[in-house]
């Protein structure tokens, strides 16, 4: 006879650690839990347990959104071989996040049982998903092995559900941020059921983001932006307001920047004068996390280089200067328009080389 689950209320208990490590353990024990994500609720097993995934499938009723939860964007290419660019961006800009993206699978997903494999597989295709909340994410993190998640139908709030083991409670799912289902081949990507994300938010996050770092954003790393939108735009046959619906993005921040502050008007008429336009410019120190989203990261110096790596250091494969002889760009700060022209011409010269390299030609 199925007996009821045990309710466990994060906010009333004594160490949210502890509770955790009983959901780990309820899953390796071949156990069922319930916990609420973003938008909603999930039942989870472990992947490996044929029995407890058999199970979740009566339990969860017609649920839906099948899926491998997974500890982060690092993971993508375990389940998912070789994965695009574009899969790459969406992992590393959506996860942790209301997202699942069908994917091609194999790696990992090559090893699933049979039993979890009829479910989160079809026709070699499989969805991943690294929910927001923090509760999922320390249960996958801890937990060995892959956890298979399912929406179930209905809310778990509503009362017990016979055949979950373990109901985790803590802040309720927040229905407006409920999680958006895509597919991604190759470096096409459909909607297949809406939600938070909308089509404008994914096609940004889709995008490819060049961003320019000096020191205080209102000089070099202001031109190269407007400069590299100017002349990208040209090579994509686009206006420069044209760039977001190609799928580019061009950004400028500084390591040591003031917020709000406008380009330096020396800067902008140098600017002005090779095609850029620096008008609306406001300096914006730099934010970890959009470099941790850019694909490319271009600085000014080699001290940029090394402070920034000093505390990002995983961002190596996507930090390089801007002259690719390995020399620095001068900060012009202070000095006559001739001296800001002749950095404004060579910025313009490396960037001429590096979106040839880039392939932008």
């Amino acid at each position: 006879m199925d007996r009821r689950p045990e309710r466990i209320d994060l906010a009333r208990a004594d160490d949210p650690r502890d509770v955790v490590h009983r959901a780990v353990a309820c899953l390796a024990q071949g156990g069922i839990v319930g916990l609420p994500v973003e938008g909603g609720w999930v039942l989870a097993a472990l992947g490996p347990h044929a029995e407890a995934v058999g199970r979740l499938s009566a339990v969860a009723g017609a649920g839906e959104g099948w899926s491998i939860a997974v500890r982060g964007p690092e993971e993508l290419a375990d389940w998912s071989p070789g994965p695009s660019s574009t899969a790459r961006r969406l992992a590393r800009r959506g996860w942790p996040g209301p997202l699942s993206m069908v994917v091609a699978g194999g790696g990992l997903a090559d090893r699933l049982p049979a039993e979890a494999a009829g479910r989160v597989v079809a026709e070699g295709s499989l969805s991943l998903r690294s929910p927001e909340g923090e509760l999922l994410r320390e249960v996958v993190r801890l937990v060995p092995g892959p956890v298979v998640v399912v929406s179930p139908a209905g809310a778990l709030g509503d009362g017990d559900r016979l055949g979950v083991d373990l109901i985790l409670e803590g802040a309720p799912p927040r229905p407006e941020v409920a999680e958006t289902v895509i597919r991604v081949d190759g470096d096409r990507w459909t909607i297949l059921r809406p939600g938070h994300l909308d089509e404008a938010t994914l096609a940004r996050l889709a995008g490819t983001i060049l961003l320019f770092v000096c020191t205080g954003n209102t000089c070099r790393s202001p031109m190269a932006e407007a400069l590299c939108r100017s002349m990208l735009a040209a090579r994509l046959g686009v206006g420069p307001g044209g760039l977001a619906g190609a799928g580019y993005h061009v950004h400028s921040a500084g390591l040591g920047a003031a917020d709000r502050h406008p380009a330096t008007p020396t800067a902008a008429e140098v600017v002005r004068d090779l095609g850029g336009d620096l008008v609306g410019h406001r300096s914006k120190r730099l934010d970890p996390r959009d470099a941790r989203h850019a694909d490319h990261i271009v600085v000014m110096t080699r001290d940029h280089r090394d402070a920034l790596l000093a505390h990002l250091p995983e961002l190596e494969p996507r930090v390089r200067l801007l002259d690719p002889e390995g020399d620095d760009v001068d900060d012009p700060i202070g000095a006559d328009r001739a001296t800001y022209k002749r950095t404004a011409e060579a910025i313009a010269s490396h960037l001429k080389r590096l979106l040839d390299e880039l392939g932008f030609r």
